[in-house]
């Protein structure tokens, strides 16, 4: 019977914070460039609400965040892969004790997320419901922090609209201060109006631009973690039911 588990290429390693490698470099590439050309200088000198510089702020911030959860979670993702592998490879009995999973000759299983899972719920309960509570328990505390990260880019995007808001109130102050229109008046008050307007437009960009860069990182983790969940339902099962051996 074909099982296309067999056939399937196995990832590289750290696969997840390879591709967060890729991206930020990319978008690293971008700045360079925008300096490069001036756009960078252009925008940050029209802000004059200088919310651009707080929305940049809360990026980098954000990108560290992801960092430190794509880190963690692509090595929770190696090792589930390896002790899947493991167990598909081969048909040998394993030992499950409280400590540990002894895989076929007794080299232990590497630990991680999975190992864990599938020793506290072989060791304690297999009831259905009872083993869906414990995978999400242990869910839960591997996504940590990720939930803030999406409210994260909320807030950026609503400091984006602040200062959208900012600078249309310096565009209508310009016109709200004008005693009388002339000539040289009304030359006046489209300057001011340009910079009302590009304060507006430059912090809403930023926003923008700041929120869909983070949203990939987090989106991704939100696949590792379900590809994660994947793997553990696969290994309680089917591959580790069939090769139980003894259980401490």
């Amino acid at each position: 019977m074909f099982n296309p588990y067999e056939f399937r290429l196995s990832p590289p390693p750290q696969l997840l914070l390879l591709v967060w490698w890729t991206l930020t470099a990319l978008v690293a590439f971008g700045i360079v460039v925008s300096v490069d050309h001036g756009l960078m200088q252009e925008m940050l000198g029209a802000d004059r609400s200088q919310i651009c510089l707080v929305v940049m702020a809360m990026y980098l911030i954000g990108l560290g965040h992801t960092y430190v959860r794509t880190r963690l979670l692509s090595r929770e993702l190696d090792a589930a892969e390896h002790l899947v592998a493991a167990l598909t490879a081969s048909a040998a009995p394993i030992v499950l004790t409280a400590e540990q999973i002894q895989l076929a000759g007794g080299v232990p299983a590497a630990p991680g997320f999975l190992s864990s899972f599938l020793r506290e719920h072989f060791g304690r309960t297999r009831d259905a419901d009872a083993s869906a509570e414990l995978l999400e328990a242990y869910a839960s505390r591997l996504r940590g922090t990720t939930e803030f990260g999406w409210f994260f880019i909320d807030l950026m995007l609503k400091v984006g609209f602040l200062g959208t808001l900012v600078g249309f109130i310096l565009m209508l102050s310009s016109v709200a201060d004008t005693g009388s229109l002339d000539a040289n008046t009304m030359q006046k008050i489209l300057r001011q109006m340009s910079v009302g307007m590009s304060t507006a437009l430059y912090t809403t960009l930023a926003s923008l631009v700041g929120g869909i860069l983070l949203s990939i990182p987090y989106y991704l983790h939100d696949r590792g973690m379900e590809r994660l969940l994947d793997l553990s339902i696969r290994a309680r099962d089917v591959l580790v039911p069939a090769r139980l051996g003894i259980r401490g």
